[in-house]
């Protein structure tokens, strides 16, 4: 409910407004059309494109430490990759978009910091749109064919972070902006603020990007960097990866554990003492 899924209570059981045959338990969650069960990691590495150490994370931030511990304890066995979701399961035109999106705006501009021409470049790029429903601000993801496959949300309240990825998003993929084709590089953030932040820094620096693919993997996702550097063709195949990610512990064990599985893979880091870009384009 805290992601903007719409459930309603039914009797010690929550069912999903939208797919009945979805039911919630305490523990356990059971898609009777589908023939598919499971806990709440699995349900956060189907449906919502994490891996498994941040579906821990998330658990860890939204349950009891003693709640958290029976979940860990009792997925130890599962498999700590992204599994793949039915495709078929997401479709952008579910999603109630507003006409009206100056709540989107006043949040990217006055909290984000986003210059107003640049958020308006995107809109009519049709790269951001705003829920009706949740007021959430929208990313689509489009795939190597410009189709619609999934979407990034983030929340529009300043004193408020949400941030998630709509279920059923296809696997592998995360919102992306092409500049300047043929492609030659893959850039990949932690999320679509940080993306869009960085592409305004350098233009504000007089550096513009050409022939790049910047993609946020809404977390760190190692599949979702195989995955584009291969789905995505460029001018050289496969794209050279770049990594973008937040200046913390997570980011520096994610740039290794990359680099053991793809050559020549490079990183770019956020200037101290900022954590991540947006910060940066704040402080600029």
């Amino acid at each position: 409910m805290s992601r903007g899924e719409k459930l309603k209570r039914n009797g010690r059981r929550y069912r999903h407004a939208d797919h009945e045959s979805l039911v919630f338990t305490s523990n356990a969650y059971y898609w009777n059309a589908r023939n598919e069960k499971g806990n709440a990691i699995d349900l956060l590495v189907r449906y919502y494109g994490m891996d498994f150490e941040t579906a821990v994370k998330e658990l860890i931030n939204h349950t009891s430490q003693a709640v958290t511990a029976a979940l860990i304890g009792a997925a130890v066995t599962a498999e700590p990759t992204e599994k793949s979701a039915d495709p078929s399961a997401f479709s952008f035109s579910d999603i109630v978009l507003c006409t009206d999106m100056r709540r989107a705006i006043a949040y990217l501009n006055k909290t984000r910091g986003i210059d107003y021409g640049v958020i308006q470049e995107l809109i009519g790029k049709k790269l951001i749109y705003q829920e009706a429903e949740t007021n959430n601000i929208v990313f689509p993801i489009y795939d190597e064919n410009d189709q619609i496959v999934g979407a990034e949300t983030v929340g529009s309240l300043s004193n408020s972070r949400y941030k998630g990825i709509k279920a059923g998003r296809k696997y592998g993929y995360g919102f992306n902006i092409a500049i300047d084709k043929p492609l030659r590089y893959a850039l990949f953030f932690e999320s679509a603020i940080d993306l869009i932040s960085f592409m305004e820094l350098k233009r504000t620096e007089g550096k513009p990007l050409t022939g790049c693919l910047l993609v946020s993997m809404a977390g760190v996702k190692e599949n979702i960097v195989e995955h584009t550097l291969t789905a995505f063709k460029g001018v050289f195949e496969p794209l050279e990866a770049v990594l973008c990610v937040d200046r913390d512990t997570a980011g520096v064990n994610f740039v290794k554990a990359v680099e053991r599985k793809i050559k020549g893979v490079r990183t770019l880091t956020v200037n101290a003492p900022h954590k991540d870009w947006n910060e940066q384009l704040k402080a600029r």
